[in-house]
């Protein structure tokens, strides 16, 4: 059994990497800053149009339901129908951690790419777009 603090930095790691969000790199020379800013903060918008929240949400329900699966299955063959169900709930709460964690860095990375698209179509370059 992991000791809770264990369990508290693992959380805390596996959340922080959903707050990352750098700002994209663009070559700027010659660019009119305040045409600039406009383009960004319009980009910017649609970029938050990615739910973030209904990310986690299906990340958290899709691993949790793996996760009950899989401890229950575990569980099961170590210690019976007990175990069984100590590792469903487990498994599902630590799928369901993971998973929403996994589900909102996923948003974030749509985020960033929704950002970085715009840009370059508005005609800036982005160094840092990914396809």
């Amino acid at each position: 059994m992991l000791k809770p603090s264990v369990l508290l930095l693992i959380t805390a790691a596996a959340l922080s990497g959903c707050a990352y969000n750098q700002k994209p790199v663009v070559d700027l020379d010659g660019v009119d800053m305040a045409q600039y800013q406009h383009d960004y903060a319009r980009c910017q918008h649609f970029a938050e149009s990615v739910d973030k929240g209904e990310a986690a949400k299906v990340g958290a329900i899709n691993a949790g339901a793996a996760g009950a699966a899989g401890g229950a299955v575990v569980g099961g063959l170590e210690e019976g129908v007990e175990g069984a169900v100590v590792g469903a709930v487990a498994g599902g709460l630590f799928g369901s951690l993971f998973g929403a964690a996994g589900g909102a860095g996923e948003a974030t990375s749509q985020q960033a790419l929704v950002l970085r698209r715009c840009l370059a179509e508005r005609g800036y370059r982005v160094y840092d777009l990914k396809d």
